[in-house]
């Protein structure tokens, strides 16, 4: 009888304190949520200062920290997909700035040290008759072309066809591939892309990617934009002084007259893809 007291007693004292958690951790949530929606009204305010409105639907994304990374390049891979876009065993020309220029007996494909690639490739299909077509002709190829992406996000616009992957699980928003078609058989390949796994040194320090501090940025260098509609994470391809690949945290900017990317780090426009 005594020890059901007590069960009961510390039934009632876990309860409470359980409620007390749940009570904190709520409270804490609001008070969270309200900074932020005080955060964003303060950026609404200061960005109509600057002539650039904030989307009803825009949300300040969480700040991040991201490693720099390096990824290598990798010539296997490279003559790899060569061949299978070309047949056989093509034709392969290094340049002195790394660029290698390989042709076959369908076409010839040059691939740039940066990770850089154009080309025009015979396919002998008849241009796509409609987007759809365009979009199912291209995902055959660049599977048979060795071309895959991770996370693959494909779009297309008439006979042309873009695809995008992640790498380490965030986007890369320079990395690219084109295929257009063209009605004589041949489709042209351009872009910016990489092979393999990204790593990082072990004395590499991440970049703080401060949403508010990079947005305030972007609309003082007063863009050629009207409405910000949203803002992302990730990475951009270049290249450093070795002609080593490194991918940067950058932000990518949607508005509502193109994409435009920020270097977290330096809070400078990099590019602008529309």
């Amino acid at each position: 009888m005594q020890w059901d007291k007590v069960k009961n007693v510390l039934i009632v004292i876990l309860m409470a304190v359980n409620v007390f958690l749940l009570g904190n951790l709520g409270r804490q949530f609001w008070q969270t949520r309200q900074q932020e929606a005080e955060l964003v009204g303060s950026l609404r305010t200061l960005a109509q200062g600057y002539g650039i409105s904030l989307d009803a639907d825009f949300a300040l994304p969480n700040d991040v920290v991201l490693p720099e990374l390096s990824i290598d390049r990798s010539r296997p891979n490279e003559e790899a997909a060569a061949a299978a876009m070309l047949g056989g065993e093509p034709a392969r020309t290094e340049q002195e700035d790394g660029t290698v220029l390989f042709e076959g007996e369908r076409g010839t494909v040059e691939w740039g040290a940066d990770g850089s690639v154009s080309g025009s490739i015979l396919t002998g299909e008849a241009a796509p008759a409609d987007e759809s077509a365009a979009l199912h002709l291209a995902k055959q190829l660049f599977s048979d072309w060795k071309l895959q992406a991770e996370d693959a996000v494909w779009a297309a616009e008439g006979t042309s066809v873009t695809m995008t992957g992640t790498v380490a699980g965030l986007p890369v928003f320079n990395r690219v591939l084109t295929i257009r078609f063209t009605g004589d058989g041949f489709a042209s390949l351009s872009g910016l892309w990489s092979f393999g796994t990204p790593y990082t040194t072990v004395s590499a320090s991440g970049v703080a990617c401060n949403a508010a501090d990079a947005l305030l940025e972007f609309v003082a260098r007063q863009p050629e934009a009207q409405s910000v509609l949203s803002m992302t994470a990730g990475y951009r391809m270049q290249t450093d002084s070795s002609r080593r690949i490194q991918l940067t945290p950058t932000w990518k900017i949607v508005t509502d007259s193109g994409e435009y990317l920020v270097d977290c780090d330096k809070k400078t426009i990099i590019d602008r893809e529309n």
